[in-house]
């Protein structure tokens, strides 16, 4: 019970919806007033959720801990009401941090959609425990308002309106005093109808308002009716009501609007006077409640902000990346540059920095999350008067009486990063410097390695907006005349020289800060969020030269330090930065797991730049690389140096993790690495190369099938692909039939433990392979050559029963052939 308790408070003393105004916590202390220490909300609601769900199953869904008394009933029923209570603060705070972004993106991954429908469940599955408890020992009733009010709190979130509607008829169940599964219902409290219009205030547009507004006309209703017993409270609206009132009604087509505001704050002081008998006085609160509620429009899918579209050098084909730093999404409207002017968004800015100003006229002193509304609002508008304006905000806010936050500097740091504008590496150093400046007397304004992560970023993405121009610029000279002048030639050569010499010192300048902060800034920190930092410092800066590189290529220069081979020199050099740490043996096992992510992504993604500068060169370029000595591509040309990155990963993998404890991401970084080396050897054209491929190809085989066999159990990954590459490149580097032949044989030998099998335990617990896109492939890389159809025989699954030739030669040869 002392433990749930713990969890109750740790889990509503984080949110920010107020709820404790809702959720009365009753006879039951505070986690402090027992003297012991919260668990910190670091982790996210989610983690928080699955440790209460944990602790239900533990400590009251088990046979050794049924009721023998109707007290023991009692205390039972009244701690599935602090879990149940704890659950609903739990969920209404990973709503407001999904809102927000806040939650930890490995965890937000994975119950986003599932994740709010097994809580919904399993908060169906407590208030039915309670309904159990209540007609185990004298028919009385364990049930409160405050149950249900947790339990609207856990509705699904996945259909806002389903849900919406399902806590609009419990209200209603409620207020008939209907029975609920045989057990007597009690009468609705306030805390119900805030529930019930919270709930409408997650559905978008007129119906969600309306929805709102409907239900507070019910709880109107109430608070001047005589329906509610004589020995309970009367029914009024509290705070919380009012904040939901004002911070739906604020809105004109989804956009906050000045002038609505005003109207519903003197509205909902009239309703507090009429019904309540006493005027409210808006406070912080109430003018945060008109703003917060933007917060949850601007929502965006995970897949919107961590995606990065890299565009080649023509300006054609583009690459999705992925983004481990996802606090970029807050600037994610900079992506590609400043955009034009939108009224609509400029007007919006503008009402809220309105609204804001008002507040202060009115003696309330503005909050950092009305700061952070205003500053978010401008950098909505995408364009470059918008960011200035939004720093401007943010120097307010550091000046007022508020407490600032690293986050309030978000969004102003993500856009500079993102904006491809060529002084934004400045601005965002210049940034850094003041916060550093300010951490002198508020140390927890100085700046993380998100932060300073932002500095490479923003580097990359002035290569980013150069190679656009560049395109463009190709495709204007392509489409006039032939005959210009000389100085016009002249002048564009001119142009292209300096930006080929911008683009490699802005690769230069991301080598220098990921130098500066690696490793000193790694072995000063253990902390998750810090690491995935790194991740993109290292992967910013390996595009960064591979970009470099293949810019070259378009446009030659004469200088021996802007050429595709210093640029590849470059980067593989950043790989042997791991050198030290791979050696080295890593006392904590989270950390070896994430260093093991960290070296596989950028491993994986050299191996992908050296096939793009290959491959994403236009195929009529006369540029195109070769080595003056062997004619092979730069991927090959350096395939002793892949080699040794995929030798090195398996030796610290294997040294770290000799007990197989995998994570599902570890997993997944392993197999992009595999995929990504063996679609470099896709551009193998000459024989003398084929011993490099069938030997990576050994050595990727041979790991797979270590990984398989100290893998205990844990999430299958298809690995299909992987598979099948290694088949398609046997067909394309293996000449001879019956080498090809055995090569395929070993291939299908070492995918057959991945197998589906019809007993589930039979199967692996590491990963799985499809057979049939297997056999498949292995017919392609055969070709029509007429061995191929008894060779696929021997792996044909049901081989067709043939009539027997009897004791013939043909007989014979097709016996030894299966």
């Amino acid at each position: 019970g002392r433990i749930a308790e713990i969890w109750a408070n740790s889990s509503s003393s984080s949110t920010e919806t107020s709820s404790s105004m809702m959720m009365p916590r009753g006879s039951f202390k505070s986690a402090q007033e027992y003297g012991i220490t919260t668990p910190s909300s670091s982790g996210g609601a989610t983690k928080k959720i699955e440790s209460i769900l944990n602790w239900y199953e533990r400590s009251v869904n088990n046979e050794n801990n049924e009721p023998q008394s109707h007290g023991e009933a009692l205390a039972l029923a009244q701690l599935c009401n602090t879990i149940l209570e704890a659950l609903g603060d739990a969920n209404s705070e990973q709503q407001q941090q999904l809102s927000l972004g806040e939650e930890d993106g490995d965890v937000e991954e994975e119950r986003t959609h599932d994740g709010d429908v097994y809580v919904e469940k399993d908060a169906k599955m407590i208030l039915d425990k309670i309904v159990n408890l209540s007609t185990t020992f004298d028919d009385e009733t364990f049930l409160d308002a405050d149950a249900f009010n947790a339990y609207i709190r856990c509705l699904s979130r996945v259909d806002p309106m389903k849900s919406a509607i399902s806590a609009t008829e419990l209200l209603e169940s409620m207020a008939n005093r209907e029975n609920y599964h045989g057990s007597g219902i009690v009468h609705p409290n306030v805390g119900t109808y805030n529930a019930v219009m919270a709930s409408w205030a997650l559905v978008p547009g007129i119906e969600g308002q309306q929805g709102v507004n409907d239900t507070f006309s019910l709880l109107e209703t109430a608070s001047l009716g005589d329906d509610h017993d004589s020995d309970e409270c009367p029914i009024h609206p509290n705070k919380e009501t009012f904040k939901i009132l004002i911070a739906v009604n604020s809105k004109v087509e989804d956009r906050f609007s000045f002038e609505q505001a005003k109207l519903h704050l003197y509205r909902i002081q009239r309703l507090s006077d009429s019904i309540c008998g006493k005027v409210l006085i808006p406070d912080t609160d109430i003018y945060n409640a008109a703003l917060s509620s933007l917060l949850s429009k601007k929502k965006k899918k995970k897949s919107d902000f961590h995606s990065e579209v890299v565009v080649d050098n023509d300006n054609n084909q583009k690459y999705a990346k992925s983004w481990e730093d996802g606090w970029l999404r807050y600037g994610h409207q900079y992506h590609g540059g400043f955009k034009s002017m939108n009224k609509s968004s400029i007007t919006e800015a503008t009402d809220m920095a309105k609204w804001l100003l008002h507040a202060e006229k009115r003696g309330v002193n503005p909050n950092v999350e009305m700061y952070e509304a205003v500053i978010q609002a401008w950098i909505e508008t995408g364009t470059k008067e918008g960011l200035l304006t939004a720093e401007e905000w943010a120097k307010r806010a550091v000046t007022s009486s508020s407490p600032t936050r690293l986050k309030t500097f978000h969004p102003i740091i993500a856009a500079w990063a993102l904006s491809q504008f060529e002084r934004a590496p400045h601005r965002v150093t210049e940034w850094n410097r003041q916060l550093v400046a300010m951490s002198a007397s508020k140390p927890h304004l100085k700046p993380d390695l998100n932060f300073l992560s932002a500095q490479i970023i923003a580097w990359k993405n002035v290569q980013a907006g150069i190679m656009t121009r560049l395109g463009e610029r190709k495709e204007l000279s392509s489409s006039e005349d032939d005959l210009t002048s000389e100085t016009v030639d002249s002048d564009n050569e001119s142009k292209i020289r300096r930006d080929v010499e911008t683009i490699f010192a802005s690769a230069q300048s991301c080598k220098q800060l990921l130098e500066k902060f690696y490793p000193n800034e790694l072995n000063s920190t253990q902390d998750t969020n810090a690491l995935k930092a790194f991740t993109s410092m290292f992967t910013h800066t390996i595009q960064a030269w591979g970009c470099a590189s293949r810019v070259t290529l378009l446009y030659p220069t004469s200088s021996v330090l802007l050429d595709t081979s210093h640029g590849v020199d470059e980067m593989l050099k950043i790989a042997r930065l791991f050198d030290d740490k791979l050696g080295a043996d890593e006392s904590e096992e989270e950390h070896a797991q994430h260093m093991l992510r960290l070296v596989g992504t950028s491993y994986a993604e050299i191996a992908s730049q050296l096939y793009q500068i290959d491959s994403d060169v236009d195929s009529d370029a006369e540029t195109r690389y070769e080595s003056s000595i062997s004619g092979r591509t730069i991927f090959l040309e350096k395939f002793s140096h892949i080699e040794r990155m995929l030798r090195d990963y398996d030796f610290y993998s294997r040294k770290q993790f000799s007990q197989g404890m995998f994570t599902p991401e570890s997993k997944s970084v392993r197999h992009r690495l595999y995929k990504e080396v063996l679609q470099g050897c896709a551009g193998v054209t000459l024989p003398a190369d084929c011993g490099h491929v069938v030997r990576v190809c050994k050595l990727i085989m041979d790991n797979l099938s270590w990984q398989e066999e100290q893998c205990q159990d844990g999430v299958q990954e298809d690995i299909t692909e992987i598979f099948v590459d290694m088949a398609l490149l046997a067909g394309t580097v293996v000449k001879v039939p019956d080498e090809r032949m055995y090569v395929l044989t070993a291939i299908h030998n070492n995918a057959s433990r991945f197998f589906k099998r019809k007993k589930s335990f039979e199967t692996s617990s590491y990963a799985t392979v499809d057979r049939a896109a297997l056999v498949g492939a292995m017919r392609m890389a055969m070709g029509d050559s007429e061995l191929t159809e008894p060779f696929l025989r021997h792996f044909d699954k049901r081989p067709t029963k043939q009539k027997a030739r009897g004791n013939t030669a043909m007989a014979f040869v097709e016996e030894m052939m299966r």
